[in-house]
């Protein structure tokens, strides 16, 4: 052991240089040029990222948008699966200066990225010295996985600054043993609470570290208190709210969780190939199958992994970077779709760290063989040209890649810019296939005001005004929507996205003018409900039909002022006598009334039209029977009084008799 440890010594001294004073002053100008060099990895897309925009992204930006106008504190937030709100606090500066558009996003998401960086630095100069540290630095520059997190306004990226920052501080605090920077540890520490469930691996480790003080170092143990104190008052909030709402916050972890002995081993040996085979398939995440490390960076980490302990300014930080990289992809390792790049985010730090200590370690090798001017130009060379690979893999492959336009949303982002320079303010404006409550349209959408905007899915219902009116149609999902809008509007094209690689267009915006205002008019065939919805078929329905087919309906509906509840239509097939006079019911069709835009959406001046198909069993009897609709609340409530034509002897209306012949 005693010989193992001086070979260790005498290796570590071999490879180590003094600083110099004017070494020290490149090194500032080194770590500028790294700094900037990061931004413009990070800045340059920013244009051309403009009209995308992720769901989960649209959803961070609306509920930063929420906390603008009403301003509250809150440690989560409950929609869209639940979030930390850390990043969502974030967003809110950004929002109230560039307004809601992506470009306010993706600048918090790149600026984040950036500060990571500085805190990598930092964190560097407490591992390998200052030197090496612009090494650790300018490998997370360059590395592709931080460059494109860097890009996404997720939460995740996040969690890598706030927990460098929390590493720096402990290593700080244990080195000098000042009580203020044990107070820092603790608030960094705290604040990992608040940005990602994935963190929540890093708190425990940072725990793990302040134990092993606390048990072997006595000296340390006001400091290391201190700093559980201030971690236990920073995260008491959070604390608070997942002992009262633990459904909440488990829930996502629970979805994804995947504990069997056989998944995780799958898991690992998904991770084994990642490195240098095929990473994340996932192109929210990665370009898909793009493994870690290309070549270059592969050959700076394999050398830092080797030489690790040579370089290290303590023994023990070697043994540390290990365990903060497994900690970092265990929330991959323990959850589905591994390798999970967003999940496993905080290893981008340790893979930088590992890397550049193989750089630091390249260059004081060279400074053996060449002047230590030219010894940096081949771990140089080795990042630039790894540099080179993440920005063509970045700006020409995966902004050009063909699942992007549509995960990131760009067909809704080019229509909302397209109806807030075309469209009248005075049109209503209709997305399809849709819900009024997608993120997109809050956020985002917010700038098409005051135009009346909502969505709906065409496979459940239409939505014709009483006034021409502007859709955007996401015609890949709905080819047929124009042919079916047609039946009750005057369509016109006004624009269509029609690339050259698909043989239908992706993104339709049309202008329709009904051709009957209202279509749903009371005193011709309309039938009141409840004072409060109108309904009337909008098509002749067949007096004979054959056992064992349906009868197509079309229904047209309206309300005449807000309604506050979901409300359901039936259809029923009665003979003589009814059920209500003791007869059987021989066929039933009932529907929520458009399932994607329900009628606390609805508003005056709308028709809503849909679909219900009656089914006529194969063994009704030949003979007369009469179609009865109604309204009834959703999912099983109280049935609304027809009042209009009155007086009606039952909460049902006869809507046409009908002769049903046998099969043929």
């Amino acid at each position: 052991m005693g010989r193992c440890k001086r070979l260790l010594m005498g290796a570590r001294a071999w490879l180590r240089l003094p600083a110099t004073r004017c070494g020290s002053q490149r090194r500032y100008w080194a770590l500028l040029a790294v700094i900037l060099a990061g931004a413009f990895f990070r800045w340059a897309a920013l244009e051309q990222m403009n009209d995308m925009l992720h769901y989960d992204e649209a959803y961070n930006g609306a509920d930063a948008l929420s906390l603008l106008h009403a301003p509250r504190l809150t440690p989560f937030l409950p929609g869209n699966y639940g979030r930390e709100s850390g990043w969502c606090y974030l967003l809110v500066p950004f929002i109230a200066v560039f307004g809601t558009r992506p470009f306010a996003l993706r600048l918090a998401a790149t600026m984040t990225g950036i500060l990571t960086l500085a805190a990598s630095y930092r964190l560097g100069k407490e591992i390998l010295g200052a030197r090496g540290a612009i090494w650790i630095a300018a490998v997370l520059s360059i590395l592709y996985w931080h460059v494109h997190l860097s890009h996404l306004a997720l939460r995740a990226i996040l969690f890598p600054l706030i927990g460098t920052l929390a590493f720096v501080c402990l290593l700080r605090a244990h080195r000098t043993n000042f009580l203020h920077q044990w107070a820092m540890s603790g608030l960094c520490v705290g604040l990992l609470a608040y940005t990602y469930f994935s963190a929540y691996l890093w708190i425990l480790y940072a725990l793990v570290l302040l134990s092993w003080w606390w048990v072997r170092e006595r000296e340390k143990r006001r400091g290391v208190g201190v700093t559980l104190l201030v971690v236990a008052v920073v995260a008491l909030p959070m604390a608070l709210y997942a002992f009262s709402h633990p459904e909440q916050i488990f829930h996502r972890s629970g979805d994804v969780g995947a504990f069997g002995l056989d998944r995780v081993w799958n898991n690992v040996l998904l991770w084994t190939q990642a490195w240098f085979y095929r990473g994340d398939p996932n192109a929210e995440f990665n370009l898909p199958g793009r493994p870690i490390l290309d070549v270059y960076l592969g050959v700076l980490f394999l050398v830092g992994t080797a030489c690790l302990p040579l370089v290290v300014k303590r023994r023990w930080h070697s043994l540390w970077i290990v365990g903060w990289a497994f900690f970092s992809v265990l929330p991959s390792l323990m959850s589905n779709q591994a390798p999970h790049f967003l999940r496993a985010a905080g290893l981008t730090l340790p893979i930088a760290v590992v890397a550049g200590a193989g750089a630091w370690a390249v260059e004081c090798l060279m400074r053996r063989i060449v002047h230590k001017r030219v010894a940096p130009i081949v771990p140089l060379v080795l990042l630039v040209m790894a540099g080179v690979g993440t920005c063509r893999d970045f700006h020409l492959r995966w902004l050009r890649h063909p699942e992007v336009f549509t995960f990131m949303e760009q067909h809704l982002v080019q229509a909302i810019d397209y109806v807030k320079e075309h469209v009248p303010d005075d049109t209503p404006v209709y997305f399809s296939p849709l819900s009024p409550d997608h993120p997109v349209l809050i956020f985002p959408g917010t700038e098409m005001k005051p135009r009346q905007v909502s969505a709906f899915d065409s496979h459940f219902c239409l939505i014709v005004p009483d006034v021409p009116a502007a859709y955007v149609s996401l015609t890949m999902y709905e080819p047929g929507f124009q042919r079916n809008l047609s039946q009750w509007s005057d369509v016109t094209i006004l624009v269509q996205d029609q690339p050259r690689f698909q043989t239908s267009p992706r993104y339709t915006i049309l202008r329709a003018v009904p051709r009957s205002a209202p279509l749903v008019r009371e005193g011709q065939g309309t039938i009141v409900f409840g004072d409060a919805i109108q309904l009337r078929p909008l098509l002749a329905i067949s007096s004979t039909v054959q056992a064992g087919s349906a009868i197509p309906m079309y229904l047209g509906m309206r309300t005449t002022r807000h309604l506050n509840r979901v409300y359901s239509v039936f259809a029923h097939l009665y003979g003589d006598p009814t059920p209500y006079e003791g007869g059987p019911m021989w066929s039933q069709s009932d529907s929520q009334m458009c399932v994607s835009y329900p009628t606390t959406a609805w508003k005056p001046g709308e028709v809503i039209v849909q679909r219900f198909d009656l089914p006529i069993p194969a063994d009704t009897p030949p003979g007369h029977y009469v179609i009865a609709v109604g309204v009834y609340e959703a999912p099983a409530g109280s049935r609304l009084p027809i009042t209009a034509p009155s007086p009606q002897p039952w909460d049902y209306f006869v809507l046409q008799e009908v002769t049903i012949v046998g099969a043929g």
